[in-house]
Parts: C-alpha cells; sequence; structure tokens
C-alpha cells in the first residue's frame, strides 16, 4: 500500500500520520509544494488555476495504490481533481480512491434521520458543488468511494478554541441539532475503508448524537473551569453568511453502515468523550 493526500489539510495531517504510525509509505499535495511542520513525508505541489494550475510532478504518483482527495469545489464549482487531474488517476493501478464530501448534500430535514440512500435535497449552492462532483467521481473509472462528513473536530480545532478566544456565541435555537465527528473516527474509517474496498460505496462518518450546540458549550466551559458564554436567541446572533447557511438546515446523520460494513467502532461515540479526550490530551502535554 501506499497513499496519495491531494490536499493534505487537517483530517489528512491526521490520517497520514497514521499510516506513517503503520510504516505505509505517504505522498501528499498542498497548494505550496512545502513540507507539513512535523510530517515527514515527501511532499508536492498541486495547485488549481482556472489560467495555469500547477501539477503534481510523475514523481508524487510513482507506486500510489491508494488516493484520498479532501480538496473541495473551487468558488465555480469546479472540482480541481476532476478538472485537472482525472486524465492521469485513471491511468493508474489503484485499488481506493476516496473523496471527502459533506453531508450538507441532504439538505434539510427538520431534523429527520438520514442515511447513504436519503435524497439529496440541499439549497445551498456549495453543497450542489459537492453533488456534482460526488457524481462525477462515481461515474469515473476510479474506484471511488464517498465518504460524507458533519462538522469535524479534534486536537486543536475544537469549541475549546473558540471559548479561550472569546469567539464562540452559545445560540439557543430548541430542536436544531448538528452531527458532529472526531477527526479521529474519521481516520479509523478511512483506514478501515482501504482494507476492505468497496468502489462506488457511500459512507456517512458521524458519532451517534446530534445535538444543540449549546449542550456543546455547556459541557466545553464545565471541562475548562470556566463560566459557560451567555445564552443568545437565535435571532439576535451575528454569523457570517456560511454560518447562517449551516443554522437554515437541520438533520440527523445516521453513521449505521459504517459501523456494518466496515465494522466501526467509534473512538468518540459523541461530543463528550471527545471533548474529554482533547482535555485529557492537554492535561497530559501542559500538566
Amino acid at each position: 500500500m501506499k497513499l496519495l493526500i491531494l490536499g493534505c489539510g487537517y483530517t489528512g495531517q491526521r490520517l497520514a500520520q497514521h499510516l506513517i504510525d503503520k510504516n505505509i509509505p505517504v505522498h501528499i499535495t498542498n497548494r505550496q509544494g512545502e513540507p507539513i511542520l512535523g510530517l515527514k513525508v515527501p511532499t508536492f505541489v498541486f495547485a488549481h488555476d482556472p489560467q495555469t494550475s500547477i501539477l503534481p510532478p510523475a514523481d508524487a504518483y510513482a507506486g500510489v495504490t491508494h488516493i484520498l482527495s479532501t480538496i473541495p469545489p473551487n468558488a465555480q464549482g469546479a472540482d480541481p481533481v476532476l478538472q485537472d487531474l482525472l486524465p492521469t488517476l485513471e491511468t493508474l493501478p489503484l485499488q481506493w480512491f476516496g473523496y471527502l464530501s459533506t453531508t450538507g448534500v441532504y439538505g434539510d430535514t427538520q431534523g429527520a434521520w438520514v442515511d447513504e440512500t436519503s435524497p439529496l435535497r440541499t439549497q445551498v449552492v456549495r453543497s450542489h458543488h459537492r453533488v456534482q462532483a460526488e457524481n462525477l467521481f462515481l461515474r469515473s473509472a476510479l474506484p471511488t468511494h464517498i465518504f460524507r462528513l458533519p462538522g469535524i473536530y479534534g486536537p486543536g480545532r475544537s469549541i475549546f478554541e473558540r471559548l479561550r478566544a472569546g469567539t464562540a456565541q452559545n445560540i439557543l435555537k430548541p430542536g436544531h441539532v448538528f452531527s458532529r465527528i472526531h477527526v479521529d473516527d474519521i481516520v479509523q474509517t478511512l483506514w478501515q475503508s482501504m482494507q476492505q474496498p468497496h468502489p462506488s460505496s457511500i459512507y456517512n462518518v458521524a458519532d451517534d448524537l446530534p445535538s444543540e450546540p449549546s449542550t456543546l458549550i455547556l459541557e466545553a466551559a464545565h471541562l475548562l473551569g470556566i463560566d459557560p458564554t451567555p445564552p443568545i436567541s437565535y435571532d439576535s446572533a451575528q454569523m457570517s453568511a456560511m454560518a447562517q447557511s449551516f443554522w437554515q438546515e437541520c438533520r440527523r446523520v445516521s453513521n449505521l453502515k459504517i459501523k456494518t460494513e466496515l465494522g466501526i467502532k467509534l473512538l468518540y461515540p459523541s461530543y463528550r468523550e471527545g471533548l474529554q479526550a482533547i482535555k485529557a490530551a492537554e492535561n497530559r502535554k501542559n500538566p
């Protein structure tokens, strides 16, 4: 096995380290082609531009058996990998190709559960772009696996950072829930899928407990030993256009398929276990 990660951000870095720990070779790309601190892997440039894209060299693909794309469509809706790399990727002897998508493709279900067979009814433009990218990857010659992700959190990227910075808004909208997933549960799901390829499969990767954001803030504040951010009503909250689009949709995401087909046992079944583990790791690092 040899993995190439296209667009190695937060999740990609955690996956790369997981494979490195298993002595599996990994190549990565980013827009600068510069090494990532603490990640000792060959790094190549891939910078998509409508006029002059910079593509990875042949060395990036040497011996690669598995590829993960974490790159979202651009503002115009074009997927950089599909637009610039697909002909090259289709010539490789790949065993597995993974694409990180979003549970936003389901749209608003007013809190009802969705699974991988649910209709895709998003009214959000960027989620429409994801649907288009999913379909094109599935129709390609690649051994495609789609992973639909909700809100991602983990070490260095959780409600703790926003509480400490004073930027967390405790927005109350009764009955409005979000699904979440700890980054390490994404990693274990990707790893299991790589070992058990089912081309053309789609997986929701979410934890067991969709919940209201205010419950997350209360738990995190308790773990930090601080008072929670004062609650404010949804109607009075100041939010960016992107944040508003998240709050316009409410759904609960089923994770049954990753458990039954891939044998996943979540490391962090809810935000409670996830936040407790992050805080415990911080305490060990800074006793």
